[in-house]
């Protein structure tokens, strides 16, 4: 982080989204600067991946910065969520619903994810739970910011934030939440396909461990005995077990199967707006369905990918994967899980 290009006002800091919360470390919080045109070119909100408005940024002591959050009275607006189990269609859903002047979507924010990761690492949960909330609290309240009055701010969280749902939607009465999910099959296949994706399973695995040996039904799993194929078989297990939990304490939460966004779109669009509290006409879900961004691939908007193209992937990946799928499946029915699924109730 380069040296601050000049003193932030506090009165701008919290009220409008231009300078954006990167991430946390050594007692600071590093912020960029950004604009809503950084925002739209952002695919994700972590170091490696944002776009911001200019290169040099601001590293504001936490202390200080919770000291003057709380002192304005910690005032939040309500912020939405869009959360996932991952290689479900969530950065197409979440560059979909991004509308300029009718909502702000922030895509995988890396200081959610640090704050979820902390929570999900051991079972005794965040290290100091007093201090990790009152940061939750300044994260969210930064968030939430937004360019229009009338604009919902909508956060595509990421893996580890699944395991602080409940106090995430906890902060703010008016917040909604979106549980989108694939079925075991589709996830096993997108999450094994590659070295990348089978070194992801394995390492995020073992850093949430405590959230995931947290749900009743996973508490007594070894996950160092587990192959891949078991391991991402666990992790979809435990966020649909989270998913389920949540949506029967909280009627804020909708699910959404990912196959319901693949094969309509447009209808589906028009569902999570409504979810949503955003107001669009009536033809721009079908438009947006129809055009460019559903026609390629949603994390490299220069490869042509379509829904044909994805379920022919997907049969190739059925044969190459059958040994991964027959572990997963068979490792769910010995937990006594083979009829996990979440509500039809609640279910856009």
């Amino acid at each position: 982080m380069d040296e601050s290009p000049g003193a932030l006002d506090p009165g701008t800091l919290f009220r409008r989204p231009d300078v954006f919360p990167l991430e946390f470390g050594q007692g600071a919080l590093d912020m960029v600067p950004m604009s809503r045109e950084s925002y739209l070119r952002s695919l994700f909100l972590d170091r490696r991946r944002i776009v911001p408005a200019a290169r040099r940024g601001w590293r504001l002591p936490l202390p200080g910065l919770l000291g003057e959050f709380e002192r304005r009275g910690g005032a939040r607006l309500p912020v939405n969520f869009i959360f996932h189990i991952a290689h479900c269609g969530s950065t197409l859903l979440a560059r979909a619903m991004d509308l300029p002047g009718r909502t702000l979507v922030l895509r995988e924010p890396f200081t959610l994810r640090q704050l979820g990761a902390e929570a999900a690492a051991t079972a005794a949960g965040p290290r100091d739970p007093d201090a990790w909330s009152r940061i939750l609290a300044l994260t969210t309240g930064l968030l939430g910011r937004r360019y229009e009055e009338t604009e919902a701010v909508i956060v595509k969280a990421n893996v580890p934030v699944n395991f602080i749902l409940a106090p995430l939607m906890a902060l703010h009465p008016e917040s909604r939440g979106l549980l989108l999910y694939a079925g075991l099959e589709r996830y096993v296949l997108s999450v094994m396909k590659t070295p990348m994706h089978r070194n992801w399973v394995d390492n995020v695995s073992s850093h949430l461990a405590g959230g995931i040996l947290s749900s009743s039904e996973l508490a007594e799993t070894d996950l160092g005995k587990l192959s891949t194929a078991q391991r991402a078989a666990c992790l979809w297990a435990a966020q649909i077990l989270r998913f389920r939990d949540a949506m029967a304490a909280d009627t804020r939460l909708r699910s959404l199967d990912c196959e319901r966004l693949f094969a309509s779109p447009g209808e589906t669009l028009a569902r999570c707006f409504e979810h949503f509290g955003v107001d669009v006409p009536d033809n721009v879900p079908a438009e947006i369905a129809a055009g460019e961004l559903f026609s390629h691939h949603a994390k490299n908007p220069g490869l042509a990918y379509d829904r044909e193209q994805r379920e022919q992937d997907l049969e190739r990946l059925r044969a190459e994967l059958a040994d991964d799928l027959e572990q997963a499946r068979s490792w769910i029915e010995g937990k006594g899980l083979a009829g996990l699924v979440l509500p039809v109730t609640g279910a856009l």
